[in-house]
């Protein structure tokens, strides 16, 4: 896994090149002096939430890290990161609940992604979020549950409203890159607003 991530990683850092490259001097002078690379962030699901928290640790041009339900590898938690970053994921119960509907996720894989993102979560030396979002599916982080009603009937998406998910991971995802990358204070993120009950 560890090779796949980092071979994976390169592509962060092959495409801020190539930015940075155009931003200098575009061969069709559109985008010179144009890009906001000041202004860069990452966010990935699973895979490339693993993918993006290595990016994050080996391209200090990443100003900004979002993490959605996945394990952290080994480097990142030992490392910490300088980046703000925020994790949205769910609690070892509903990933239980979601073993029992649909399969999957051993209690050392359980134990693994909660206590690899909490690990990664302390280490961090810049602005870290913990967000845990209970009685989300791990599918409930992606476009699947529109793809057909019949997915929780299933049991491959979670007990909360595929809509109200979205809206959540919407709302902090948000939140997080304007507060971040353009500045704008986000109350949301600084615990007093009280819009999402199912935020553990």
């Amino acid at each position: 896994e560890k090779g796949i991530v980092a071979y994976l990683s390169q592509d962060v850092t092959f495409t801020l090149n190539q930015l940075a490259a155009l931003n200098q001097a575009d061969p069709k002078v559109v985008l010179t002096g144009r890009l906001g690379l000041q202004h860069i962030g990452t966010f990935g699901v699973s895979l490339g939430g693993i993918v993006g928290s290595e990016s994050c640790r080996v391209e200090l041009r990443v100003h900004a890290c979002l993490v959605m339900d996945a394990p952290m590898p080994t480097d990142v938690v030992q490392s910490g990161l300088d980046q703000p970053t925020m994790w949205i994921t769910r609690d070892a119960e509903t990933m239980r609940l979601e073993r029992h509907r649909a399969g999957g996720w051993s209690e050392v894989d359980i134990s693994e992604h909660q206590t690899t993102m909490r690990a990664a979560f302390e280490n961090l030396r810049g602005e870290g979020y913990f967000v845990q979002v209970s009685g989300m599916f791990h599918l409930n982080l992606t476009d699947i549950p529109y793809w057909s009603p019949l997915l929780f009937r299933l049991g491959t998406i979670g007990p909360i409203d595929a809509q109200r998910a979205h809206s959540i991971i919407n709302a902090y995802s948000l939140a997080f890159f304007d507060q971040h990358l353009k500045g704008r204070p986000a109350t949301l993120l600084d615990g007093t607003a009280k819009h999402y009950s199912e935020v553990l």
